[in-house]
């Protein structure tokens, strides 16, 4: 735990290493703003118990690298607790199947939705164990403030966001706008099959850079209209005639083949 040995505090940086378990009840860390936890080869639960969620409200940077016994990095119950998160960077953690732990708690929570309403960046490289990013529940007005999505060499990644297909009506589209996204890059992903379950479109009328490579089974189909906002489409199979439809509406602009390398620049 936090307080013996292998780590240096002050009112707002803290950089651990050497830790089964990090965080427990017993902490005020209140100022904290910006959290590195490096080479933590044994480290399987940042947060543990009934941690006061309160202690992290101030936290604005998370970075976590070599830690290859993590399993998950955000309890539900501190998920639901960093307003002030806008950083977060993954790398080298092979054993990372999820960034938020399965939410165990009754539905009375659930009030409370989990989201990160200042997240700026996520990036995340080298985390093989890793399916997808985010639920898409968040993109419903929980990361409004996301500029940068970075997902490199993420070898079993299945979908950027999540969500129950069998509940989703293939009849109708849900548009997801995410307003300040500037970059967005999906590199060396050999199992990302979509970007979102199908149905979801996604809009992002301030991006700028737009790289996917490396991605052969991709389904989702980027495309850039003539206002230069991009959009993300996964949809059921389609008839010779639909796609032929879709392609003639999206004419103005730039519509790429689904699983095709892209390197697209606002201009």
């Amino acid at each position: 735990m936090i307080g013996r040995g292998g780590s240096s505090v002050s009112m707002e940086y803290l950089k651990v290493s050497n830790f089964k378990e990090l965080f427990d009840s017993s902490y005020n860390l209140s100022s904290l703003k910006f959290l590195s936890l490096m080479e933590l080869t044994e480290l399987r639960v940042i947060w543990n118990g009934s941690i006061q969620a309160v202690n992290f409200q101030n936290l604005t940077e998370l970075n976590v690298g070599d830690s290859i016994s993590l399993r998950y990095v955000f309890s539900p119950t501190i998920a639901r607790n960093l307003p002030r998160l806008s950083v977060l960077r993954i790398f080298d953690c092979e054993e990372l199947e999820q960034n938020i732990e399965n939410d165990q708690t009754s539905s009375q929570h659930h009030l409370h939705p989990i989201c990160f309403p200042s997240l700026a960046e996520v990036s995340i490289r080298d985390c093989e164990n890793l399916k997808y990013l985010f639920p898409v529940t968040f993109a419903h007005g929980g990361i409004l403030k996301l500029k940068t999505i970075s997902l490199e060499k993420v070898s079993k990644l299945e979908q950027v966001f999540e969500g129950d297909e069998a509940n989703v009506s293939k009849d109708e589209e849900k548009v997801i706008h995410l307003p300040q996204l500037t970059d967005l890059k999906l590199s060396e992903l050999p199992n990302l099959m979509i970007f979102s379950p199908v149905s979801y479109h996604f809009v992002s009328p301030s991006l700028e850079d737009l790289k996917v490579g490396g991605c052969p089974n991709i389904t989702t189909r980027f495309s850039v209209d003539s206002k230069q906002s991009v959009h993300a489409k996964t949809q059921a199979s389609q008839s010779d005639d639909e796609t032929i439809v879709e392609e003639s509406a999206a004419a103005q602009g730039t519509t790429w083949p689904a699983g095709s390398d892209i390197s697209w620049r606002a201009f």
